[in-house]
């Protein structure tokens, strides 16, 4: 049977727009049988009439467009594309023929929004029909959320009124703007290298700073005299006030004219850079009302280390603030009120700070540059006895009994103190233990360690610096007590 040209274009034509017609029969009727040179367009294509290619072509666009709208189709894949199965000998020649059979198509529908419309009044369902467990949840979390902040209210109601402005009256404020000093040297050594004095040297004042700086015995009385059976008798002239030689150390003292029992302290200083340095802003009582160190207590405003931030318990990059306290001198309790700061990116010997101290009848409290660093907070409430949980015996087999009072929370710190400024060198009572970055001393000797030291001088002497590097440098000192 021959076929119309026609009526195979008209073919080519419906069959990607019927997706219920027969592929297998190019020319089809409504009623089934065939028709040898007309072709029948799909039921819903009736009223449309045939029109030649050529024709099509001449008519406007708009006018093509209204008569067909374009679709897009979605074919399933041949037997051949699946995994796992074999085309059949048609399909392959199909392939190889260019062409791929099609199974079946399905037409995409258009794009219709799932949008709420604005001024929406129906049915929301995630806002109804809710079950009780979701509804207690909900409740959970707001009362959590309700509960956290008046937490945090209390908590910094707390603080702020714990943390009183106090009425403080002026005992002592030295900007060191004239140009002398009144020196004192005194004891509270702890088997330190150096050999205290009044010289200028070590202690003066220059451009309204203060200046405690360590020179080398040397170059005072020569190194053959130093190490030769050279003696100088410190306690029998005067200079020094302890009667121990070990505990002769550059100090500066306030005992004489400002002591305070309650107040505030604040001394803006650079600490010193070198290896094996000790500065120290600390305090001490006036009188040993409870008994020998440490039973009167100590305040370590701050004390640090002149080695690099290498050192492995802290170097100039670190300052701590420690109380002391105890009954007898084995048994002081310090690690219970210590505390520390320490610089990331710069050092305390980089440039000055504000060490300071606030103390009063409820706490006594150290910070750094203000008081929103506090460095140590002790809040006096349970008496230091029952706080350091000593034992009724010590190591001898001694009975050991309370010094301070049982009704005082605040003893020993209830007594008048003095500030103390001081820059050590070495020492022996472990603030620089054994075996930590090749210390060349040991702490069991002082007059061996000494020998020590003073011959590894090629290893630390580089680390010192000139007079400002090396020393502690005090812009001011001030000096309040509660009025």
């Amino acid at each position: 049977m021959t076929s119309n040209p026609v009526s195979k274009e008209l073919h080519d034509v419906h069959n990607h727009s019927n997706p219920m017609q027969n592929n297998a029969d190019p020319i089809s009727s409504h009623s089934g049988t065939a028709a040898p040179n007309i072709s029948t367009t799909p039921p819903r294509r009736t009223s449309m009439p045939v029109t030649p290619s050529s024709e099509l072509a001449s008519r406007p666009l708009s006018l093509i467009s209204m008569q067909r709208k374009p679709s897009v189709f979605y074919y399933r894949q041949s037997r051949a594309s699946l995994p796992g199965q074999s085309p059949s000998q048609s399909e392959k020649d199909d392939i190889s023929g260019g062409n791929i059979q099609q199974s079946g198509r399905i037409r995409r529908r258009h794009f219709v929004s799932r949008r709420i419309p604005f001024g929406y009044s129906g049915d929301k369902p995630w806002r109804t029909n809710r079950s009780i467990a979701e509804r207690l949840l909900k409740w959970i979390m707001v009362l959590s959320f309700v509960m956290g902040l008046a937490i945090v209210g209390v908590l910094t109601w707390i603080g702020t009124t714990e943390m009183q402005n106090y009425n403080y009256c002026t005992v002592l404020e030295d900007n060191f703007d004239e140009g002398f000093l009144n020196t004192t040297i005194g004891g509270f050594g702890n088997g330190e290298f150096e050999w205290a004095t009044t010289s200028s040297n070590n202690s003066f004042v220059s451009d309204g700073k203060l200046y405690i700086v360590p020179t080398f015995t040397a170059d005072v009385i020569g190194e053959d005299n130093m190490m030769n059976g050279y003696t100088v008798n410190l306690t029998e002239a005067g200079t020094c006030t302890s009667t121990v030689d070990s505990d002769c150390a550059i100090v500066l003292l306030t005992s004489n004219f400002a002591n305070i029992r309650y107040g505030k302290i604040e001394v803006t200083a650079k600490l010193p850079q070198g290896d094996w340095l000790w500065p120290a802003i600390w305090m001490m009582p006036k009188d040993s009302v409870y008994g020998v160190w440490p039973a009167s207590g100590e305040i370590d405003i701050c004390e640090s280390r002149g080695n690099d931030h290498t050192y492995p318990l802290g170097g100039v990059n670190v300052m701590s603030s420690t109380l002391h306290w105890g009954p007898v001198t084995g048994l002081d309790m310090y690690w219970k009120t210590t505390g520390g700061f320490r610089l990331t990116h710069s050092t305390f010997a980089d440039g000055f700070h504000t060490f300071g101290l606030e103390w009063n009848q409820h706490y006594i409290m150290t910070y750094l540059d203000g008081r929103l660093r506090q460095v140590i907070y002790h809040k006096f409430g349970t008496p230091f006895w029952q706080y350091g949980n000593f034992p009724s015996t010590y190591q001898n087999g001694s009975t050991l009994s309370d010094p301070w009072p049982s009704t005082d929370s605040q003893a020993p710190f209830d007594q008048e103190f003095y500030l103390i400024l001081d820059l050590a060198v070495g020492g022996t009572n472990g603030w620089f233990p054994d075996n930590e970055a090749s210390k060349p001393w040991s702490n069991g000797d002082r007059q061996t360690a000494m020998n020590s030291f003073w011959n590894a001088r090629d290893q630390w002497q580089p680390t010192w610096g000139d007079e400002y590097s090396r020393g502690l440098v005090i812009d001011s000192v001030k000096i309040y007590s509660l009025c």
